[in-house]
């Protein structure tokens, strides 16, 4: 990885740092996410793919991973009340 999309995700994990969780494993989620993010937009630059539907794809199945994630908390917090 070049020094320069080392630096870009260190400054978006440390804004990462700043989110507050919204449920369990949400921050966990997005780390990987930022890395393939740069990883899409760097093979971009070079096979000039789809760009947009690529990060997308990755962004919906973290929010799905998300959203399960919450679900789960939900039910077992009304299971408990």
């Amino acid at each position: 990885m070049a020094y320069n999309d080392k630096k870009i995700l260190q400054v978006l994990l440390e804004e990462l740092d700043k989110i507050p969780e919204r449920c369990p494993g949400y921050k966990e989620e997005f780390t990987p996410l930022l890395g393939d993010v740069l990883g899409i937009e760097r093979g971009h630059l070079t096979a000039r793919t789809d760009v947009v539907k690529q990060i997308a794809n990755k962004v919906n199945a973290t929010g799905m991973i998300l959203y399960r994630s919450r679900s789960k908390t939900q039910t077992v917090k009304r299971k408990n009340s």
